[in-house]
C-alpha cells in the first residue's frame, strides 16, 4: 500500500513537473521571439485589401538587416496573391497583386523608387487595378520615398490597367486612394484625404479615403463635418461623437482649432490625422471651449 502511495506521488509529481517545464517552455520562446523581432525586425506599413473592399493599412514584420531596395521588394511579395509570404498579412487583409507577379527590380534615388514588375501585374482585373495602384504607391511612399515610377517588363506604365485612365509619370499619394466623389458640377471641387477605421477582433487599423465634393467652406469646416456625419452602409468608422468646430485660425506653420468639447485619445489621432493629411502644418493647436488643451506636431502623429 505504501509502496502504491509512494508510485503515485512519484507519478503526480513528474505530471507537475513536465506541465511546469511546457509552461516555461512556452514563455520562453514567446520571449524570445519577441527579443528576435525587436532587435532583427522592424514593423512597416503595407496597404492592401480589406475584407469589405477598402484599401486598408497593416503592419507586417521586416528585416531591420536588409536594404532598402530589398525592405520594398519584401513587402510587394507579401502583396502578391497565393504567395506563401501571405501568411504574414492578418487573416482579414487580402492580397492584390496577381498571382506569380515577380519584382524584378527595384532602383532607389533620392526620394524616388522605380519599380521593375514581370507581364503578370497586369493580370489585374478592370474592377481592381486602380485599386492595385493605389496600394502600391500608399506601401511605398513614405518619409523617405516620395514618388514611384511603375515598370511592367522595362516599360512605364502609362495607364491605369485595362482603363484609359493616364497614369502621372511619377505617382504620389496625391493620386489618392479609396476615391469616392460627391460631385454634380465643376463648381468648387474640393479633395480631401480622411483618416477612417476599420474594426477585426477588437482591434482597429486605418482605412484613408480620398473625397471629391463640391464645397467652398474652408477645410477644416468639412472635415470636421464629415468625421461627425459619416454615411450609413460604408462599413468605416470615425470613432468620433458630437464634435463642433467653434472657431479656428490657420497661420503659415501652424492650425489652431477650437471645438466644444474635450476628445478622446481615438478622436483625436482621427482628427489630427485628417487635418494633417489635408493641411500643409507642422503644429495645430487644440482649444475646447476657447481653453488651451493642448499642442501637437505632426511628426509624432505619423509615427
Amino acid at each position: 500500500m505504501l509502496k502504491k502511495k509512494a508510485l503515485n506521488r512519484i507519478f503526480i509529481t513528474t505530471i507537475i513537473f513536465f506541465v511546469v517545464l511546457t509552461i516555461y517552455s512556452i514563455i520562453d520562446n514567446i520571449i524570445s521571439e519577441k527579443i528576435k523581432k525587436e532587435n532583427k525586425e522592424e514593423l512597416s506599413s503595407i496597404y492592401t485589401l480589406n475584407d469589405d473592399g477598402y484599401i486598408s493599412k497593416t503592419e507586417v514584420y521586416v528585416s531591420k538587416a536588409i536594404s532598402l531596395e530589398d525592405k520594398i521588394k519584401e513587402k510587394l511579395e507579401i502583396m502578391i496573391e497565393e504567395n506563401n509570404k501571405n501568411a504574414l498579412l492578418p487573416s482579414y487583409f487580402n492580397p492584390i497583386l496577381p498571382e506569380n507577379t515577380q519584382i524584378e527590380e527595384v532602383i532607389v534615388e533620392d526620394s524616388l523608387v522605380k519599380i521593375y514588375f514581370s507581364k503578370e501585374l497586369l493580370n489585374i482585373t478592370e474592377s481592381q487595378s486602380e485599386q492595385m495602384i493605389e496600394a502600391i504607391v500608399y506601401t511605398i511612399t513614405d518619409e523617405e520615398i516620395l514618388g514611384i515610377e511603375i515598370y511592367v517588363e522595362e516599360s512605364l506604365l502609362k495607364y491605369v490597367p485595362h482603363t484609359n485612365k493616364q497614369l502621372p509619370a511619377i505617382l504620389t499619394k496625391d493620386f489618392g486612394i479609396n476615391k469616392t466623389y460627391e460631385i454634380s458640377s465643376n463648381k468648387d471641387i474640393v479633395k480631401l484625404v480622411m483618416s477612417y477605421y476599420g474594426k477585426e477582433n477588437d482591434e482597429y487599423y486605418e482605412i484613408p479615403v480620398t473625397k471629391y465634393l463640391n464645397d467652398d467652406r474652408e477645410k477644416i469646416e468639412i472635415i470636421i463635418e464629415e468625421l461627425d456625419n459619416i454615411k450609413a452602409n460604408t462599413n468605416l468608422l470615425t470613432l468620433v461623437e458630437n464634435i463642433k468646430l467653434l472657431d479656428y485660425e490657420i497661420n503659415k506653420n501652424s492650425l489652431t482649432i477650437n471645438l466644444n468639447k474635450d476628445l478622446s485619445e481615438e478622436e483625436e489621432t482621427i482628427l489630427l490625422k485628417s487635418i494633417f493629411n489635408n493641411y500643409d502644418v507642422e503644429k495645430i493647436e487644440i482649444l475646447v471651449q476657447n481653453e488651451k488643451k493642448q499642442e501637437k506636431i505632426k511628426k509624432d502623429i505619423e509615427k
